[in-house]
Order: C-alpha cells, then structure tokens, then sequence
C-alpha cells in the first residue's frame, strides 16, 4: 500500500512521492490505536491520531480499506493497524527515520557552525610572514608543551592562527625549532 502526499514537485523530479508528514509518527500511532476499544474507527478519531483535516483522514481511510456506514465513513481499527504495522517495520520507513536523523544532525552542525561565522578574528600582517622560531606573543613552545596565554576565545584563535602560519610559511624551521626544544 503507498500512501503519498501532496507535494509542490514535479512528477519528473524524483521518483519517489513525498512521504506524509504523520509518516515518521507510525510508532506512536500505532500505540494511539492500540490502546483504542472499539472495532471501528471513524473519521474524527482518524483526524485526532494522524493530526490531519478531514480531507486527509477519508483519503487515509480510503487507502486502509475504509468504506461507508450510513452517512459515517470508518475503517476496521485491526485491519488499520496491521497495515500500519507493516508500514512500521518496511524498508522505507527505516530509510526515512535514518533520512531524518541525519538531517537533523546536519542541522545541528550547520548552526554551531553558523554560530562562529559572525566573528571577527584580526589577523596582523607579521601572522602571515612570521617564522620558527618568533613566536606570537603569547605562544611559548617548551619541551614537549605548548603555552598559548589569551583573555578571549577570539585571541586563543588569533595566537593559533600565527602559530599555524608559522608552520605553513617554513615547516622544516617550525620542526627543527619544536624538535630542538624536545632534545
């Protein structure tokens, strides 16, 4: 059974309709339905556990063999269930919870990411010429440890700026002076 939502693509964009939004909530619908008596679901009840208009909630019926009583539209709950069941445990609802996790990861990443891009790190022109062994001010290399002495997270960063250009501009100078000192 496939279930697809309304989706602003074109058809020729992707091959794969776009899942409905109560998709990646099957575990807790299930519980939902679960816990309900009656052999019989109708329209409103649909509406509250899918969180959908009913528009929505009779094409959902619909699909899950739903059919009409009267004026009422409803659907057998343990039929309605195992197929959502089976949806749970399918191939593609795996993908889709993995799909969102990673997304979600990603986001996250993106934000602490975004988070340092307003600042401003002043870079002095002797940071990008210096060499081994002037060190920035504030960066002393002893055997086998290295100091960096700042106020701001925006100065640690300035200090290890010029450490690294350091290395970048002459690296044989850069080892030779941090090797020399371990000696």
């Amino acid at each position: 059974m496939r279930i697809c939502a309304v989706s602003s693509r074109e058809p020729e964009d992707s091959p794969v309709p776009a899942q409905p939004l109560w998709f990646l909530r099957l575990p807790e619908i299930i519980a939902e339905i679960s816990t309900l008596e009656a052999p019989i679901l109708d329209r409103a009840v649909v509406e509250r556990v899918f969180r959908v208009r009913r528009r929505r909630a009779v094409e959902i019926m619909g699909a899950f063999g739903g059919y009409q009583v009267g004026r009422t539209f409803v659907v057998e709950r343990q039929k309605m269930l195992a197929e959502i069941q089976r949806m749970r445990q399918s191939d593609e609802f795996q993908f889709e919870c993995h799909r969102k996790t990673k997304l979600v990861q990603e986001l996250d990443r993106a934000r602490r990411v975004r988070a340092g891009a307003p600042v401003s790190i002043p870079i002095e022109k002797q940071d990008l010429e210096r060499k081994a062994p002037d060190f920035p001010t504030g960066v002393e290399l002893q055997p086998g440890r290295l100091t960096v002495v700042f106020g701001t997270a925006e100065e640690l960063v300035q200090r290890l700026y010029g450490l690294a250009q350091m290395a970048l501009h002459d690296f044989q100078a850069f080892k030779s002076t941090a090797e020399t000192l371990k000696s």
